[in-house]
């Protein structure tokens, strides 16, 4: 590994070393604490680049993948003048405005999520040198069904339904069903949705 890197160093090989390991070179119109340096895959870098430049991706970190760096190590000018196409749909989610078909740089894009979804990240794309900055998430919503209430010996505490949708973060409480107690090791009775999941409690 050491001869690699002196090696890579004194070349000045490319951003894409391969097989997992992946070179950052100086960055122009920007700088980065790992400029000169190799990282190995799942290594994230953060990136800052000067007023009016940024990263291809629209964000300020890039990550060393296998086949190597999710978005080019550069910070280019945001004052270009190509226009981008549709902005990219989201899963459970939909824009807030009518599409267009092209739209000029430095144009916002919003976004909301259906019903019970959350969003997770900005709640817009805005269009630089062509291309959309990374979209949101819509995080699933947890389904508490009959099904599972039943297999767990277990009822909700508040509200009689055989359905019930949750959003991420939000708090479902249980009880036990008559005749049933607490199983071993479960202490918690309230349960916390988490990106369309959250442990049930037990009783027996």
């Amino acid at each position: 590994m050491f001869v690699l890197v002196n090696v890579i160093l004194l070349l000045g090989v490319p951003a894409v070393v391969g097989q997992g390991l992946c070179f950052l070179p100086f960055v122009e119109n920007g700088h980065s604490e790992s400029s000169r340096k190799i990282h190995l895959q799942g290594d994230t870098v953060q990136i800052v680049c000067d007023e009016g430049y940024g990263l291809q991706n629209g964000g300020n970190s890039i990550v060393c993948t296998e086949g190597g760096w999710s978005a080019a190590p550069e910070c280019r000018s945001l004052n270009a003048t190509q226009s981008c196409g549709p902005p990219p749909p989201i899963d459970n989610g939909d824009i807030t405005s009518f599409p267009l078909l092209k739209y000029p740089p430095g144009s916002r894009v919003g976004y909301s999520c259906q019903a019970f979804y959350e969003l997770k990240g900005h709640g817009y794309v805005t269009c630089r040198n062509g291309r959309w900055s990374e979209p949101p998430k819509c995080l699933d919503a947890c389904i508490i069904s009959e099904e599972n209430m039943n297999k767990n010996n277990i009822q909700l505490k508040w509200r009689d339904s055989r359905k019930l949708y949750a959003k991420t973060g939000d708090i479902v409480e249980f009880m036990c069903k008559d005749s049933y107690k607490a199983a071993r090791h479960t202490s918690a009775f309230r349960a916390v949705c988490h990106e369309g999941k959250f442990e049930y409690p037990k009783c027996e």
